[in-house]
């Protein structure tokens, strides 16, 4: 009785282990094959992730763009160093289309909450399979803009970013998978089932790297 009851609990253990969960992970793609590739993971302990993509993988490719571009209606993600009055003085500044009418809540939609499968609940990310956190981030529909001060109205509420010379304002276009290429910067969510070694992938945001390789517009705190 009391093996059986270990035995079953073990398996159960191993089952739960393998259970996907979504996250993200960021970094420069190192090599690409067919419809997979590798990215060298800037954030977590996971040296390499191997991303694959599937029929309904969103794959989007960052350009340029200007203030001018930077309109009420507009959706937008913005990141940079948090002030103390909770404003968020961007170091990047993200254009992306409505989806379904609706912009979305952060990256891909998500604030880098972990929703564990099966349940609508979040919880704490698995040790390797990371979020992002600890810096200025706002995102949402550009409600009104006032001088160099956007107003973004998102799910979590209103906040305010400030614009200086020195923000980098970028738009983001659907691509296929053709757009993948090695050195490339690519931000990925999606599900694993071993802490980010493996990702099977919903949203892609590709980009160039930067001056700091793939790490620019994510300012680290001291």
């Amino acid at each position: 009785m009391t093996g059986s009851v270990l035995a079953a609990l073990a398996t159960g253990s191993v089952a739960l282990a393998a259970t996907p969960v979504s996250g993200f992970i960021s970094g420069q793609i190192v090599s690409v094959k067919g419809t997979s590739f590798v990215v060298k993971n800037s954030f977590g302990t996971v040296g390499d992730s191997t991303v694959s993509l599937t029929g309904s993988s969103l794959l989007v490719k960052q350009s340029s763009a200007t203030r001018s571009d930077l309109k009420t209606g507009v959706c937008v993600t913005a990141t940079g160093q948090k002030a103390t009055s909770g404003t968020v003085d961007a170091l990047r500044i993200t254009i992306a289309p409505a989806v379904k009418g609706k912009c979305a809540s952060g990256f891909f939609g998500h604030r880098g909450s972990y929703p564990h499968s099966g349940t609508g609940s979040t919880g704490s990310p698995p040790a390797n399979f990371t979020g992002f956190g600890n810096f200025g981030f706002a995102a949402g529909e550009i409600t009104a803009v006032k001088g160099d001060t956007l107003t973004i109205h998102g799910q979590n509420g209103t906040t305010t970013a400030t614009l200086t010379s020195a923000t980098n304002i970028l738009a983001m276009q659907k691509v296929t998978s053709s757009a993948i290429a090695v050195n490339e910067c690519a931000s990925v969510r999606g599900t694993s089932a071993d802490n980010g070694v493996t990702v099977k992938a919903t949203n892609v945001n590709l980009s160039e790297p930067g001056q700091t390789g793939c790490n620019h517009g994510f300012p680290s705190h001291t």
